[in-house]
């Protein structure tokens, strides 16, 4: 008799283990599909948020302060240009970063549509750059090709241009912008 009820503990003992076991693993799959849709929606936000420092110059009209301001602001941001067209300089240059890379647009760059991945593999696109300093100095009497001037109180068209990843690379401010 008391090798059955040895046996019997021990059936027991196994089944109440493996009971143990099926609701563990049972919870922690409940649970890593939460934590994994919780963390979707983490990066999805996180990816909003990034973006969202972006809404005031996406085809929105800014003043010339915000253009100095977007290039003094954005200066540090690696794989980040930023392209100014003035009414005297309607080719357009570069506000100066910090990792001397300036993108040129998609469009601009190889003939495709604007709605095109962004190349940039077109680093230091030919176009000058400037500091904000140089964009200020108002002495500076350059011919129109070079002059980097921008006027403070003029109105600008600012254009975001993304790359594949949807990630914003290039700011377009363009003061003539019927003439593109």
């Amino acid at each position: 008799m008391e090798n059955i009820s040895t046996g019997l503990k021990w059936v027991i003992g196994i089944i109440v283990t493996i009971l143990i076991i099926a609701a563990g693993v049972s919870i922690y799959l409940v649970i890593n599909n939460y934590f994994i849709r919780a963390q979707e929606q983490t990066l999805a936000q996180t990816q909003m948020i990034n973006q969202a420092e972006f809404n005031s110059y996406d085809n929105k009209d800014v003043s010339g302060q915000d253009v100095i301001n977007a290039a003094m602001r954005y200066k540090g941001r690696p794989q980040f240009s930023i392209l100014i067209k003035t009414g005297v300089n309607k080719t357009g240059f570069y506000a100066k970063n910090t990792y001397e890379t300036y993108y040129a647009p998609a469009k601009e760059a190889s003939g495709e549509n604007p709605a095109s991945e962004l190349d940039l593999g077109n680093k230091n696109s030919g176009a000058h750059n400037y500091s904000v300093s140089a964009m200020l100095d108002q002495s500076l009497n350059k011919g129109n090709s070079d002059n980097c001037n921008v006027n403070t109180l003029s109105i600008f068209r600012a254009t975001l241009h993304k790359d594949k990843n949807d990630e914003v690379r290039i700011i377009e401010f363009n003061q003539n912008p019927d003439h593109k």
